[in-house]
């Protein structure tokens, strides 16, 4: 009976080594599988993380090829950047000089953000309108055009006729080149554009 009583115990106990050993093997391997899978989803957030960042630079790099010539166009032109006050007005009163306006006086507001959308980059720049008053005393309807098509080719900038109110003062025009024919009063409105965080575009 003893032999076989040690035979059986050396069986159990090699069965229970067996055991043992397999259980460990199991977790380990799911323990490796599950670190395995923590690196693979690592990995491939990684690479997601990766692939975005690459697709904002190329749309960044087209957005560049396609708008840097306007850009540049613009801002060579005064449209970008801080506006053009003192150029305005020097432009203006060499205008009315030239056409030889009987009187010309100006008022410019403060300059407001505008209701004006960009096509492109939205959110990066904004636009902003400063509104300039003008209250004439023309020869006739002619000067007025004339000094429209001056501010026109001359100044840095870009403005629209936003308002223009003209009144005769006298029921038959006079011919001196001094006379007061015409009160005008127009408002024009100056645009520029600037970056949407407050920092100036270097003009």
């Amino acid at each position: 009976m003893k032999p076989e009583y040690e035979f059986l115990r050396s069986a159990a106990i090699t069965f229970m080594g067996s055991v043992i050993l397999g259980a460990a093997l199991l977790v380990g391997s799911g323990f490796f599988a599950g670190r395995m899978e923590q690196a693979y989803q690592r990995q491939r957030a990684q690479l997601h993380d990766t692939g975005q960042r690459y697709q904002a630079v190329a749309e960044e790099e087209k957005i560049i090829r396609d708008y840097l010539p306007q850009f540049v166009g613009l801002r060579e032109t005064g449209i970008v950047g801080a506006e053009h006050r003192l150029h305005w007005i020097e432009v203006l009163q060499d205008a009315a000089a030239e056409l030889q306006l009987p009187s010309l006086a100006y008022e410019i507001s403060a300059q407001q953000p505008g209701v004006v959308e960009l096509a492109a980059a939205p959110g990066t720049h904004r636009v902003f309108i400063s509104r300039m008053t003008l209250n004439m005393q023309l020869l006739h309807e002619g000067d007025l055009f004339a000094l429209f098509e001056l501010l026109e080719a001359r100044t840095k900038g870009l403005y629209r006729v936003a308002s223009c109110e003209l009144a005769r003062n006298f029921t038959e025009l006079a011919e001196d080149p001094v006379a007061a024919n015409i009160s005008a009063i127009c408002v024009l409105e100056w645009f520029s554009i600037r970056p949407a965080g407050g920092l100036e575009t270097n003009a």
